[in-house]
């Protein structure tokens, strides 16, 4: 499966941790814990069954539902200009398989969606106690898309979904976008990203 992140728009809750190392100095090596959650909006991609599988051919159409999503964050090194982060999010989501030609009813299968990833940010102010910091950011990851049992069990029924290939798929992702880290205290704070795609 390929998803094309058309936008989303993060909201996260960090809060940092003090430096480690006694050797570096104030406010290198930076920890932070984030917690987040966001909106995903996805493409939809055509595709057709021929023969063996199906004569005539089929045409449809799948989708992923407009969801929410959440997950996890843990920053490094956010002193200066440069920082970096790891993340990870999770996804309740719907696939739907809708008949195009020739038409026929639509097929929704529950899936969960798992992402994994890790990003550079570079600050336009290198100052961390500044009240708003706006960065840029890009990464790479890894997207799986895992069918509940449920759905699993639809698809590989002849009678019901007779989709024999459906299954867990993975996917490389590349993501890039802008946001702004707003301190609200010594330790806590709020970020909000725009990703501009992740494919």
């Amino acid at each position: 499966m390929r998803k094309i992140l058309i936008g989303v728009v993060l909201a996260g809750f960090c809060a940092a941790v003090q430096p480690a190392f006694s050797q570096q100095g104030p406010g290198e090596g930076d920890l932070e814990l984030n917690v987040f959650f966001g909106g995903a909006w996805h493409s939809q991609n055509r595709f057709e069954i021929s023969f063996p599988q199906s004569s005539p051919q089929e045409y449809k159409e799948f989708k992923l539902q407009t969801a929410l999503s959440g997950g996890v964050r843990f920053n490094v090194f956010n002193s200066g200009h440069w920082g970096e982060e790891f993340s990870y999010g999770y996804e309740s989501n719907e696939t739907r398989f809708i008949s195009i030609f020739p038409s026929g009813p639509e097929q929704n299968l529950p899936i969960q969606i798992h992402q994994f990833g890790t990003n550079f940010l570079y600050y336009f102010d290198a100052d961390e106690e500044m009240t708003v910091r706006p960065f840029l950011t890009a990464g790479i990851g890894a997207t799986l898309y895992r069918p509940t049992d449920e759905a699993l069990a639809i698809a590989h029924d002849p009678a019901r979904g007779n989709m024999p290939g459906f299954g867990t798929s993975t996917e490389f992702t590349f993501n890039y976008g802008w946001g702004m880290k707003i301190r609200a205290a010594d330790r806590f704070g709020f970020r909000i990203v725009q990703p501009a795609a992740a494919i």
